[in-house]
């Protein structure tokens, strides 16, 4: 798949949904896919300087793989250096061991995903609510061996959706103990096509922080698109009931919709739109919209129907913006495509101390092809 194919959301670094434990486990559990050891070459120069880089990853297992990594810099000791990476993933754990000829460092990164669920077996659309959550912990681990340092951090990340919207958001805690660092980070994608960050960084030694926000905006392909809505995707959520207050807002001071009762297979009447007093979401089906949802829609979660939208949505562009407090330093990038080709341009704005005007520190362009 080259350039023109490609999904925006694919081919450029940003925002990614994490899914909750259940659903990882089930795409590792039903992966009939036969495994292949594969492999990927890469190779890239740099013109008009003499930097090279290339990169070989060989599969060995369904779960386990093997990344080298080779750089050829004149500005690098000894003209050059290379790291070796083997990873092991699965929906439960995550594990690195990492070693570089650069200062003989070795390394070790863990990441481990918290709970049991035992709701796997759970059709998507009654997937107990606490199952929209992920809680995992990491921590990696250096040494240079040459110089005898050592290194250490460790790190929390909380990550839930709305289970009325669907909309996801990521919390992270992270601190290095012996440098004293500590940072913490709230992202949050406001709709389809945006995204807002947050990260506040600390030093317990020299008392130092600093304050950072930023924000990611898509642009549609075509122009006369409207944003996605969940019209054409059945939810099982109380979205119905909120769209109804909106097109009749007199029955919004009784907070209260009027429910139709339907017979239930045991011919229990039910009015209310939770079905059952658990600790997982039945909707009443009456209040769902009499279509015909396609197959691929139907008994969607309100958080699988937002990822979805986002999935399906067709980006050109995306405008990338951070400053922070301290540094009081501008960062602008846009990333999009220019017929076939991928292009990225950013801009570096900072505050010169002296005259207190805005300077253009940096500014960059690339082009990127593939067939």
């Amino acid at each position: 798949m080259g350039t023109k194919d490609v999904s925006l959301q694919d081919a450029i670094a940003g925002f990614r949904i994490i899914e909750p434990l259940v659903r990882l486990q089930s795409k590792f559990a039903n992966n009939n896919i036969a495994y292949e050891k594969s492999s990927l070459l890469y190779g890239r120069m740099y013109f008009p300087g003499s930097a090279l880089e290339a990169m070989i990853i060989k599969r060995l297992n369904e779960n386990t793989q093997l990344l080298i990594k080779c750089v050829n810099n004149p500005h690098l000791q000894k003209n050059g250096t290379m790291i070796v990476y083997l990873q092991n993933n699965t929906a439960k754990y995550s594990r690195e061991f990492i070693y570089s000829t650069n200062e003989s460092l070795f390394g070790l990164r863990c990441l481990y995903n918290l709970g049991t669920p035992s709701s796997s077996i759970l059709k998507p659309h009654v997937i107990p609510k606490f199952d929209n959550s992920v809680v995992s912990i990491g921590t990696e681990l250096w040494f240079a061996a040459n110089s005898m340092s050592p290194g250490l951090s460790s790190a929390l990340r909380y990550s839930t959706r709305s289970t009325s919207t669907g909309k996801p958001l990521t919390m992270t805690l992270a601190i290095n103990p012996i440098l004293g660092h500590i940072s913490s980070t709230y992202t949050v994608k406001t709709s389809v096509a945006s995204t807002f960050c947050s990260k506040y960084d600390f030093n317990f030694f020299s008392y130092a922080s600093n304050l950072s926000i930023g924000f990611e905006l898509y642009s549609y392909a075509n122009k006369k698109h409207t944003f996605p809505s969940f019209v054409n995707h059945e939810v099982y959520s109380s979205s119905e009931e909120n769209k109804y207050l909106k097109e009749h807002p007199e029955h919004k001071k009784a907070h209260r919709v009027p429910i139709r009762a339907y017979k239930h297979k045991d011919n229990r009447t039910i009015i209310n739109p939770i079905q059952n007093l658990d600790n997982v979401y039945h909707i009443n089906p009456s209040l769902l919209p009499s279509t015909n949802p396609t197959p691929t829609t139907t008994g969607e979660t309100v958080t699988t129907a937002f990822q979805n939208l986002v999935k399906e949505s067709d980006f050109s562009s995306v405008l990338k913006f951070s400053t922070s407090l301290n540094d009081k330093v501008v960062k602008i990038l846009w990333e999009g495509r220019l017929r076939d080709f991928l292009v990225s341009t950013g801009v570096k704005i900072s505050l010169n101390p002296i005259t207190n005007t805005p300077e253009f520190n940096k500014l960059g362009i690339s082009f990127s092809y593939a067939l």
